[in-house]
């Protein structure tokens, strides 16, 4: 069967052959070839008319199917190859960046003892997003779960989460900035007398409910590293780039994470979700490790009883041992085991680990509310003027970021004890 184009084009192409003939025989049109001029060209519009509407049918098909596609919603990464620049791994980003290039194109034998290298700084990272692990089209999206699905097995390898995954982070254009901070939530809602008399007892009174507040300060630090590397491995761009991801990206995320948690709020440190006033203490439900998804689970309660939506659960390394380990009587793991490929969950809400918070500790509440603002994103430079270095044909690479972290609701958060190290 042809198609309306093949249909058009026979039309066209017979009204062209009636044209050519009349040329060709120097006459003008018969009736016969004038009426038949007529119905070709009531044909021809009418084929016209149909074409147009197929292509306007078939490009809605495509807007509608790319609108309700799953790689292709709001909601979900785009494929890496689909990402702009500014997803590209740290060291691609330095590699491939106009000084290191120029440096490269004007050694191109390499660089000798005495080369003069002065790599101005270039920005590797992208505001606000800088601190997330780099795309990659076989993990899971960021802070959400696959659901189950069987009897199929998913064999692609989820790249596990992490704190900062699981926090928001954005951008902020000045140093510092005063903020209103919730430390606790006091909810008297309830049903009440259309009158209410002087005789009546207080407690029939409008209800009042609260909400405690402090002012707190985000204020931007500076988080950076250092490396000594050899004039050989700066040359090699491939292999400069993966030394740039395995270890820059790592060291510096690192810090921030540490000091996310840690820091003290003095001498030159931000305050720390372990330091901030209003974050709610849970109690352990008992030293047996069986008990800390009780303990875990009560935290749930004090948290809901505020409203606060729980996003995540951060536990040391030890602790999660701990938890993947747990077994029945007969001796089977209560959770994925070791050849299980699942999401970790805790009570349906995804648990990260953390080397910097303390063993024994969890965090669990709305992660998104923290968030690390980037004054200044992900840089890096590199010089050899120090020193000897020249000498010795080595380079000091240094990456720096600004940034300030901030706590907006402390009481969405909840520290919990887990029993699992013994006081004192």
């Amino acid at each position: 069967m042809k198609t309306l184009r093949e249909k058009l084009a026979a039309v066209l192409a017979e009204a062209k052959s009636i044209a050519d003939l009349a040329k060709s025989e120097d006459r003008e049109f018969t009736a016969d070839e004038i009426t038949k001029i007529g119905e070709l060209k009531s044909q021809a519009d009418e084929l016209t008319v149909q074409v147009k509407a197929a292509d306007d049918a078939q490009s809605n098909m495509k807007t509608l199917l790319a609108s309700t596609s799953p790689a292709k919603s709001d909601e979900e990464p785009k494929p890496a190859e689909d990402q702009s620049e500014g997803f590209k791994s740290f060291g691609e980003a330095y590699t491939e960046s106009a000084p290191y290039q120029q440096l490269i194109k004007s050694n191109p034998g390499g660089f000798g003892e005495g080369s003069l290298i002065q790599l101005p700084k270039v920005t590797v990272g992208a505001k606000g997003r800088g601190l997330k692990a780099d795309p990659n089209p076989l993990s899971v999206a960021v802070g959400q779960l696959r659901p189950t699905r069987l009897p199929q097995v998913d064999l692609t390898y989820q790249r596990p989460l992490t704190l900062l995954d699981l926090i928001s982070t954005g951008s902020i254009t000045g140093n510092s900035f005063d903020y209103v901070q919730i430390t606790s939530v006091l909810r008297n809602a309830g049903i009440v007398k259309d009158e209410i008399l002087p005789t009546d007892p207080a407690s029939a009174l409008k209800p009042l409910s609260d909400l405690s507040t402090a002012i707190a300060t985000g204020k931007v630090f500076t988080y950076a590293d250092g490396y000594t590397v050899t004039n050989e491995l700066l040359a090699d761009a491939g292999a400069f780039a993966s030394y740039l991801n395995g270890q820059l990206a790592y060291n510096i995320r690192a810090v921030i994470e540490n000091y996310l948690l840690n820091g003290t709020g003095a001498a030159g440190q931000p305050t720390g979700i372990l330091n901030t006033t209003g974050i709610q203490q849970i109690a352990a439900a008992g030293t047996d490790p069986v008990k800390i998804p009780v303990s875990i689970r009560k935290a749930l309660t004090a948290l809901d009883e505020v409203g606060a939506q729980v996003t995540g659960i951060v536990l040391n390394p030890a602790d999660a041992e701990v938890l993947d380990l747990m077994q029945d009587g007969n001796q089977r793991f209560y959770g994925n085991g070791p050849f299980g490929a699942g999401p970790r969950t805790l009570w349906g809400r995804p648990y990260v680990t953390a080397q910097a918070i303390p063993e024994g500790t969890a965090l669990v509440g709305d992660l998104s509310t923290i968030n690390v603002l980037e004054r200044e994103a992900l840089s890096v430079v590199a010089f050899n003027q120090h020193a000897d270095y020249a000498r010795r044909n080595l380079v000091y690479v240094r990456a720096e970021l600004r940034a300030a972290q901030v706590i907006y609701k402390p009481a969405h958060l909840a520290l919990v004890e887990l029993g699992t190290v013994a006081a004192g």
